[in-house]
């Protein structure tokens, strides 16, 4: 059986969205902060559904680049998050729709959990601003979260 690389293991998910854009020539609605956030807290709920099916399918060979394979795709998550423009916001952009406030709680929480046990407290300052944020102005504009 072949080995499971863990630079590769959730590539799919890592560019999917983004080529999935540049394709239908919308690339600049990767700019938008909705979308970017939606992006991380997608992310995360499908980092954990692919954990859990690699755990159950591939235990033996999933679990020497589990924590590896989590630490990139968490990485690149938190990368969707500074790519927002703090000082570029429109009123236009919510979270309320598809992306409500506690599915932006949970998704954020579960990053600055994650590196805070990592003591990668750089990342921890960005995410919990966004947690601060959202806690102030829970169901407000994206606009408004950052």
């Amino acid at each position: 059986m072949k080995k499971i690389d863990p630079t590769t293991l959730f590539s799919l998910f890592e560019t999917g969205d983004e080529q999935v854009y540049e394709e239908n020539n919308v690339s600049d609605v990767l700019k938008n902060p909705y979308v970017l956030m939606g992006m991380v807290v997608k992310g995360i709920e499908n980092f954990f559904v692919l954990d859990q099916i690699y755990l159950k399918n591939n235990k033996e060979q999933y679990e020497p680049v589990r924590e590896s394979t989590k630490y990139k795709y968490f990485n690149k998550l938190y990368g969707y998050l500074k790519r927002i423009d703090y000082n570029k916001f429109e009123s236009k952009y919510t979270i309320t729709n598809s992306y409500d406030s506690p599915s932006v709680n949970n998704a954020l929480h579960v990053l600055l959990k994650y590196f805070e046990t990592l003591e990668e407290y750089e990342k921890c300052a960005i995410v919990k601003k966004y947690i601060d944020l959202l806690y102030e102005y829970p169901n407000k504009t994206l606009s408004k979260l950052v």
